[in-house]
């Protein structure tokens, strides 16, 4: 064996002297036997509308008031970092967590996102326990298994409010300082809602959520983005306030909360290759007299492409009707130079073999009316045929990087190619024309119902009725038509 020169020992002995007591305390968190891969900080809202570790309703949330024809609440919300590090929580740097509020109504089959507020700016992360044991740190970070609680009053400040634009929710990167919001001083920043959708006279029946979503950097790096959002069901007084109303549905989206009140509603989602993830809901409803409702929904929950357009495939021969879509207002100056993002509708246009919605494009103007993170949009139609499995065409917002896509693709429920008339006339499915398929054909002709094609009797597929469709049902009636 080659002998360490005495020089050599000596040297190592002195050095190993003055290094030692530095490397005794970490001694004891070297590794025995294999390594364990680490999860890293993991931010999730433990509690929504909760301002206390032992989750009390106490300041769980504040209704501010109106101004006009908006009304103002915040939210209370209680994160937990369920990783194995540390995550970080220094204020006045970028390195501390955002967190947004939203607020949606499931009313009439239709899950709407109604009112959405600023992003407040964390600060001096507690150590408390809503999720389980606390090893506690400094406020500059929140440790590992500790829980940290905001008040409603904490998070409608609107001094430590700033804009969504300004956070790359996929990343969790933002910039700093952040500007404030602009407007009314009741309203401004925190989370505003039309004082109509929220009436309890006007809205009978309506189911009411509340979602609040944590966004930062290193619970980003370490992969955990889509598990920061979190809902709770809220009950509406006359009074317009605000009371909980069961658990906090932890690491779920706000979309999701349609899920679990209409069974007949399906769940996918769209994966944007770099960037992030949007959730999409929808649902398919027989209205009776040959007519479907397609509903759809899409969240993004974080993506920073954000959505531009949504085209579903029709075709020939199906007739669409009650064309709709459905998005929530942003306010207070929550866009790039201090102005509000634009809230033109998605126009919904029948052109080509797709019904397509879409926004204006990002290099025309960056504050369009995108899909952006942390909001929901609504798209809807009817149609003469049942629905079938199909794809539909997500269109993105922001130029790609190189490689990246410029659209995504998703499975759901669209409507089916129609089936040809195998008896002319015959509009009830009875076995022959008589005066049940009668209150059908004038529906088609004059209420605007959409055409069967066993009513289109003079030129098929021709659309609107005329004269001569009326000519030709009253000669099959007046002959007692029967049918195979």
């Amino acid at each position: 064996m080659f002998a360490e020169p005495r020089k050599w020992r000596r040297l190592r002995t002195i050095c190993l002297s003055l290094v030692g007591p530095f490397l005794a305390p970490l001694m004891v968190f070297l590794p025995v036997g294999p390594a364990v891969a680490q999860v890293g900080p993991d931010v999730i809202v433990g509690g929504t509308a909760v301002s206390g570790f032992n989750g009390s309703n106490q300041n769980d949330t504040v209704k501010w008031g109106a101004f006009g024809d908006i009304t103002a609440y915040s939210i209370a919300t209680t994160s937990c970092n369920k990783g194995d590090m540390n995550l970080a929580w220094v204020d006045t740097t970028r390195f501390h967590p955002v967190i947004g509020g939203n607020m949606f109504r499931l009313k009439d089959g239709r899950f709407e996102h109604i009112g959405q507020s600023w992003l407040k700016h964390a600060f001096c992360a507690l150590s408390e326990t809503l999720c389980g044991s606390c090893s506690g740190t400094p406020c500059s970070s929140l440790g590992v298994g500790c829980s940290d609680p905001y008040t409603a009053s904490r998070n409608g400040t609107q001094s430590l409010l700033g804009p969504k634009y300004q956070v790359n929710a996929a990343t969790g990167f933002f910039t700093w300082p952040h500007p404030t919001p602009s407007g009314n001083a009741t309203i401004r920043g925190r989370l505003q809602v039309q004082t109509d959708d929220v009436t309890p006279s006007l809205n009978p029946g309506a189911l009411y959520f509340v979602e609040a979503q944590y966004v930062t950097e290193d619970d980003a790096t370490w992969g955990h983005k889509n598990n920061n959002a979190s809902w709770r069901e809220v009950t509406i007084s006359s009074s317009l306030f605000l009371t909980t109303s069961g658990p906090t549905m932890q690491e779920e989206p706000g979309i999701l909360a349609w899920l679990a009140h209409d069974p007949g509603v399906t769940m996918g989602k769209i994966s944007v290759q770099n960037d992030g993830l949007f959730w999409v809901g929808y649902s398919v409803t027989d209205e009776g007299g040959g007519l479907w409702h397609y509903e759809y929904a899409i969240q993004n929950l974080n993506s920073d492409r954000s959505g531009q357009s949504f085209s579903i495939p029709i075709p020939a021969g199906v007739n669409v009707s009650n064309i709709g879509f459905h998005d929530v207002d942003y306010h207070s100056g929550d866009g790039i130079g201090g102005v509000d993002q634009d809230g033109t509708d998605w126009p919904g246009v029948l052109a080509g073999g797709s019904l397509t919605w879409a926004t204006t494009d990002f290099n025309t103007n960056p504050n369009a009316n995108a899909l952006r993170w942390g909001t929901l949009y609504n798209f809807r139609f009817d149609a003469d045929v049942p629905p079938t499995s199909g794809t539909a065409t997500f269109g993105l917002f922001k130029p790609p990087d190189p490689g990246d896509p410029t659209s995504q693709t998703v499975a759901l429920q669209v409507p089916s190619v129609p089936v040809g008339c195998s008896c002319m006339g015959n509009l009830d499915g009875s076995t022959a024309v008589d005066g049940g398929d009668i209150q059908f054909f004038v529906d088609m002709a004059v209420n605007g119902l959409p055409v069967d094609p066993c009513a289109e009797l003079a030129v098929p597929n021709e659309v609107p009725l005329d004269m001569d469709d009326v000519n030709e049902m009253v000669t099959l009636l007046l002959t007692g038509t029967t049918c195979p």
